[in-house]
């Protein structure tokens, strides 16, 4: 009886060892987890000086080129003093978080006496959202720098910022048309291309998007090169062929047309663009809850400017509406947007 009971105590007590054996291994490699995680951190944290230093040389060339342009620039000039006051704080920044990782790498070293993994763990991830905190910050400054070198290199302002646009990208649509619903003096192909016949009298013959919207955001890019006469934007009209010369109620539009850009709606304004340029490539985002179109200039993946904003009372079905006008037989036309999330 007595040896019965003292071998299933060792058997317990073997299979308790068992255990423990078992959880102090897993210990030990989520220790060495972290461990090899921390030693990543310290290596992100040695090149954050350079960082730094790059951007503060970069900033001070920016100041430099915005003291050539006292009066143009006034503005961006005010935005720089911004971007350099929040630099001068990141070496703070740096410094409190350089001591609170040299306390993390104590308490790692003391991890096993201590043991104490939960507490350990919860200022692990504590400070590993201060560290994405701080990263993102630098990013935000570093863009913002470039902004600046933007605005002074293109004389420009209304550069869309980087994350700014993939969130507009993220609305992206590709419109179709409706051949059938085009002025008679329209060709419209497969492709999306758009051109004027010349075959009748039409100061704005037009063709609607096949889709209309009743909500949501939506975005889609046209082409117009160096076209003279072109008129892009929504309506409310689905069986309208010719856009009228002075718009009532139910369009939205960005045209040009005798040298002018103008935003049309029920009033017409005029629109100057920065230095002169002509526009190539126009975005167009439609946002029915917000109740306004805007409009972009697009120069390329990497570059693009906010043009004008119209406020509208949206109801209804909205059309996505093109015009070539009737002046040249150069096209218009709508292109696939190409992007990527990051």
């Amino acid at each position: 009886m007595g040896g019965s009971s003292s071998k299933k105590l060792r058997e317990a007590i073997k299979q308790m060892n068992e255990t423990l054996k078992n959880d102090l291994q897993e210990v030990r490699k989520r220790f060495e987890t972290l461990k090899q995680e921390n030693e990543t951190w310290e290596n992100d944290l040695q090149k954050f000086p350079e960082r730094f230093e790059t951007l503060k040389q970069k900033n001070e060339t920016v100041k430099n080129d915005l003291q050539k342009f006292p009066e143009r620039f006034e503005t961006l000039k005010q935005k720089n003093e911004t971007v350099k006051n929040d630099l001068q704080k990141f070496p703070e920044r740096f410094e409190t978080l350089k001591q609170k990782n040299e306390t993390l790498k104590n308490d790692l070293q003391a991890f096993r006496e201590r043991f104490n993994f939960q507490a350990f763990l919860e200022r692990f991830e504590t400070l590993q959202q201060e560290k994405d905190k701080l990263i993102q910050d630098l990013r935000d400054v570093e863009e913002k720098i470039n902004m600046l070198e933007v605005q002074v290199k293109f004389n420009a302002v209304g550069y869309v910022l980087e994350r700014e646009w993939r969130e507009i990208l993220k609305a992206t649509v590709e419109v179709t048309l409706r051949p059938d619903l085009a002025h008679r003096s329209l060709t419209v192909s497969k492709n999306r291309i758009i051109t004027y016949t010349g075959e009748e009298s039409a100061v704005w013959p037009s063709v609607r998007g096949s889709e209309g919207f009743t909500s949501g955001r939506h975005y889609w890019e046209v082409k117009v090169e160096e076209k003279g006469y072109w008129a892009l934007g929504v309506s409310t009209h689905p069986d309208e062929k010719n856009i009228p010369e002075k718009p009532e109620e139910g369009y939205w539009l960005l045209r040009l047309g005798g040298g002018k850009y103008e935003a049309v709606s029920q009033s017409i304004v005029t629109i100057s663009l920065p230095g002169k340029k002509q526009l190539r490539k126009v975005g167009v985002c439609l946002d029915y809850d917000e109740k306004k179109i805007e409009f972009y200039n697009v120069v390329d993946t990497n570059l693009r400017f906010h043009i004008h904003c119209i406020e509208c009372g949206l109801s209804g079905q909205v059309y996505p509406i093109f015009s070539p006008g009737s002046h040249d037989g150069d096209p218009l036309i709508i292109v696939s947007v190409k992007h990527h999330n990051k």
